[in-house]
């Protein structure tokens, strides 16, 4: 049975990410300063064996977004190439980002994610949600119906 389940981001759970070495985002989010994550990381169990997790935030102001946009993915000189970004999410208010949806190598393939994804949606049906997709996970979030942002690497749904 698959559960998911919200844990405090803390310390602990810093440690058991850091033990992670097969998810793509496992170690950058074990090294952030706590002050940079949200109060929670959601795990994804598979009868009560971690089988993956993901990072979400609630927004309700683009300010919020965009500082961590450009303090995390735009370098200096790439912020001109993300116009398309910056107008879109101006106007945004009351949305969820998910930062990592990661799933542990054991369990890939298994539509865990699709599940996570699923689940975000049943619990924000009507707010807009914002991803950060490298190329190698952009077909994922398009069967998940989440389009590009314009000219850019971010991702939206609803």
């Amino acid at each position: 049975m698959i559960t998911i389940t919200a844990k405090a981001f803390n310390q602990d759970i810093q440690a058991m990410l850091a033990s992670i070495h097969d998810t793509y985002h496992a170690n950058e989010l074990s090294q952030k300063p706590l002050s940079d994550l949200p109060a929670y990381i959601h795990l994804i169990e598979v009868d009560g064996e971690l089988a993956g997790y993901g990072v979400i935030w609630e927004l309700s102001t683009p300010k919020e977004l965009i500082q961590k946009a450009e303090k995390y993915y735009f370098s200096e000189d790439e912020k001109y190439l993300q116009k398309d970004f910056y107008i879109e999410i101006k106007n945004s208010k009351n949305y969820v980002f998910i930062e990592a949806l990661d799933i542990l190598k054991d369990f890939e393939g298994k539509r865990y994610a699709k599940h996570f994804v699923n689940w975000l949606k049943e619990q924000y049906p009507n707010k807009r949600m914002y991803v950060y997709s490298i190329d190698k996970s952009q077909n994922f979030w398009f069967k998940q119906d989440f389009e590009v942002l314009g000219k850019t690497a971010w991702m939206t749904f609803n």
